[in-house]
């Protein structure tokens, strides 16, 4: 016969367990290097060892809640702030929550996280007839990468006017005067728009 093995009943608390451990660690570091602190700083600040801190950093060791006291009080925050979960890299599409970041007859949909200011991508879709602004409007960043999905989109540069259709690309200077509308009487467009740096 084959040996029975027994299944470890703790198992799942431990993992969640470590994961949660994970977590703070993950939280003390940016929060730490956020203020420009160094282990030795924040850990003689709280009156702790280095090691141990770094342990904590580390995910590989639970701190009792006084413990928890002297870092948050040595990083300048407070306690609760140490199991905020950071905002994740991750965003699924089925989870995202419709907005509208100027424009009418539109709706705008942010594929970036949130606290992503490097660049962000905004997935837009334009009723028929819908557009950004009545007039051509400039405004901050470097770049700007529009790519129609579907439908039409036209965009007008103080004066010339292109339309792009599904599949088309086109690059340009958000500080250049423009505008831009979906044209078609029947049907919606879908845009990607992709933002260097983050505007919203």
């Amino acid at each position: 016969m084959g040996t029975v093995r027994k299944r470890n009943a703790n198992a799942p608390a431990a993992e969640e367990s470590g994961a949660i451990l994970r977590l703070i660690g993950q939280r003390l570091r940016a929060l730490r290097q956020e203020r420009g602190l160094s282990l030795a700083q924040v850990a003689a600040a709280a009156g702790l060892t280095r090691g141990f801190l770094s342990q904590l950093e580390l995910g590989d060791t639970a701190a009792s809640v006084s413990s928890l006291v002297k870092i948050a009080s040595a990083l300048g925050v407070h306690m609760t702030s140490l199991f905020e979960r950071p905002p994740s890299p991750l965003v699924r599409h089925a989870e995202l929550k419709p907005s509208m970041l100027g424009g009418v007859g539109l709706v705008d949909y942010l594929l970036t996280p949130a606290g992503e200011r490097r660049a962000q991508m905004i997935e837009t879709h334009l009723e028929p007839g819908g557009h950004a602004d009545t007039e051509l409007f400039a405004r901050n960043g470097e770049l700007v990468i529009c790519h129609v999905v579907s439908g039409t989109l036209a965009l007008e540069f103080d004066g010339e006017r292109c339309t792009l259709g599904a599949g088309d690309t086109i690059t340009f200077d958000p500080k250049v005067p423009h505008n831009w509308s979906n044209p078609s009487k029947r049907y919606r467009t879908k845009v990607f728009w992709v933002d260097v740096p983050a505007e919203y």
